[in-house]
């Protein structure tokens, strides 16, 4: 603010066109006849024409101050810059990817205020005594004693917790660090620490992805494209309804961490932090399933991927609330009609199925989530590493309601009903929703990674050829898969040429099968090079068929 020129700043600009229409003014009084013979028409100025003008051009430039469609908010923008004018000033609030940006103690002011929010954001507002309402993006008038309890950004977010890429969590404090960095990076060794069974410490990097679980508009549909819906349908309000609930959950879900000092800046856990803190604890909880060895060899058994049944939309279950819109064209009013005749037969046929008294299931009503049900003998198990396993099972505690059952020494327990994700469901109480998970680049004290190397120089030999035996299996599956597959689509192919002209005796069917193996050989010239003998035995039997066959 102090580097601003004096001519550009507001207050200059006002005293000077005031001075300007001053010295206008009395020049018009002096051309009129002096003070004297004006004395009348001056106070009738100063308390009746002035005060009426101003309060015209203020009602007029009030409704450019921000984008205003209703009346009504006309209205109330002008109230508040009336009452600011009388220095009753209200907080006026802009909100950019979720922080606020405000001058000062903005806050503070107790009149009547405007909250401006970007696309990207959303708000909850209070009072002394109770939560007021949450708003989305767009601008808000907020009342005298209500303020900001909180706000979210929709924004796609990620969050990392861990040693940083130039730290040794391991190493000694050297002379070179001070006192603050030392403890700086224990910290962040400390976040994610964990043990394995064999009592190895591990430190890894952990990353989250994840954002308030909203909805996004459909195309055409009013809303935010980060993740709000807002619309004048019922459905549209319903919409909005439930993504200002899950704004609020995650607002006013924040909590506290009790290991830290209340004092600490991470003894209050943000909405924003509580997904890595829930990673960081199943992370702990599985790397004490399995011993360091287990972490780098592939010798845990992984069930396939679970993949939830699709559930059917709404418009799919009841198309009675699927909108109808008209557009111009003769297909366009087709297609509109059809929809509605649809319609019109889903009405009489609930008409109908009421009068005959059957009963019918509410379409918006969801029967009850059970876990999946899957047999055992479809699951076939995946060898992978510890750390694959548990990266997996991360990111399946906090995306999926029901997740797999692994024993406290890390065995998969086959056939056993997928259980409760406890992670999953406490961030959908609070409102947010994880897209990914990531466990990587674990570090090891410096003892421990001299004796795994000592280890692997010493076995080099076996585990190269453990890897090629590996290697060697799953290319002999894959060419007999494709040998399997060459083979159908080669019989597809000969009957496809049978089925178009069936032949008249055996004679002519096999002429026809034999040609059409040498037009394959021939099309194909890596082929034919590979079977210039296999071609040359087939132009053979055509001959001698076409000579001795019956």
């Amino acid at each position: 603010m102090g580097d601003t020129p004096i001519y550009k700043r507001p207050w200059f600009f006002i005293f000077v066109w005031l001075f300007i229409l001053v010295i206008a003014y009395l020049w018009e009084i002096v051309r009129a006849g002096g003070l004297q013979l004006n004395q009348v028409r001056i106070v009738f100025d100063a308390i009746c024409l002035f005060p009426f003008l101003l309060l015209m051009w203020m009602a007029f430039f009030s409704q450019f101050i921000l984008p205003l469609t209703k009346t009504g908010d006309r209205w109330r923008i002008f109230t508040r810059v009336l009452s600011r004018l009388i220095g009753n000033k209200g907080p006026a609030i802009f909100i950019k990817n979720g922080k606020q940006e405000k001058e000062t103690g903005e806050e503070d002011r107790k009149g009547k205020g405007v909250l401006w929010l970007d696309s990207a954001s959303a708000a909850v507002t209070r009072t002394a005594t109770k939560i007021q309402r949450t708003v989305g993006p767009g601008f808000h008038f907020i009342g005298k004693k209500e303020t900001i309890a909180g706000t979210v950004d929709l924004h796609i977010q990620n969050h990392a917790v861990g040693p940083s890429g130039q730290d040794k969590p391991f190493a000694e404090k050297t002379e070179a660090q001070s006192d603050e960095e030392y403890k700086q990076i224990q910290d962040r060794r400390a976040q994610v620490s964990a043990l394995t069974r064999d009592g190895i410490e591990i430190v890894p990097n952990i990353s989250v992805t994840f954002r308030i679980d909203t909805g996004f508009p459909e195309e055409g549909q009013p809303g935010s494209r980060f993740g709000y819906r807002t619309g004048v349908t019922s459905k549209d309000k319903k919409n909005e309804k439930a993504d200002q609930d899950a704004i609020c959950k995650a607002i006013l879900g924040e909590s506290i961490n009790p290991n830290y000092n209340p004092e600490s800046p991470r003894y209050r856990v943000a909405w924003n932090q509580l997904p890595a803190v829930l990673a960081v604890d199943v992370w702990r909880e599985y790397a004490s399933k399995f011993t360091l060895n287990q972490f780098f060899e592939p010798c845990v058994e992984m069930p396939p991927p679970y993949e939830a049944p699709m559930m059917p939309t709404e418009e799919e279950i009841d198309p009675l609330t699927r909108a109808i819109q008209m557009k111009s064209g003769r297909e366009s009013f087709q297609i509109a009609l059809a929809r509605i005749l649809r319609v019109a037969n889903r009405v009489i046929a609930k008409l109908i199925s009421m009068l005959e008294k059957k009963p019918s299931t509410p379409p918006n009503k969801q029967p009850p989530v059970t876990p999946p049900q899957t047999p055992s003998q479809e699951k076939k198990a995946i060898q992978k590493t510890a750390l694959q396993a548990i990266n997996e099972m991360v990111k399946a505690r906090l995306t999926q309601e029901f997740v797999e059952h692994f024993d406290q020494h890390g065995v998969w327990i086959e056939g056993r009903t997928p259980e409760l994700s406890r992670e999953f469901n406490r961030l959908r109480e609070r409102g947010l929703k994880v897209i990914s998970v990531s466990v990587s680049n674990p570090r090891l004290s410096e003892t421990v990674d001299q004796t795994i190397i000592g280890k692997w120089q010493a076995g080099w030999l076996k585990y190269a050829k453990g890897e090629q035996n590996r290697i060697n299996r799953r290319r002999e599956l894959r060419e007999s898969a494709a040998q399997d597959r060459a083979i159908q689509e080669y019989g597809l192919w000969l009957s496809d040429g049978v089925m178009q002209a069936p032949p008249a005796d055996m004679k002519n069917t096999l002429k026809v099968l034999l040609k059409r193996t040498r037009s394959m050989i021939i099309r194909s010239d890596g082929v034919r090079r590979k079977m210039e003998t296999e071609l040359l035995y087939l132009e053979d039997i055509l001959r001698w068929i076409e000579v001795n066959g019956r």
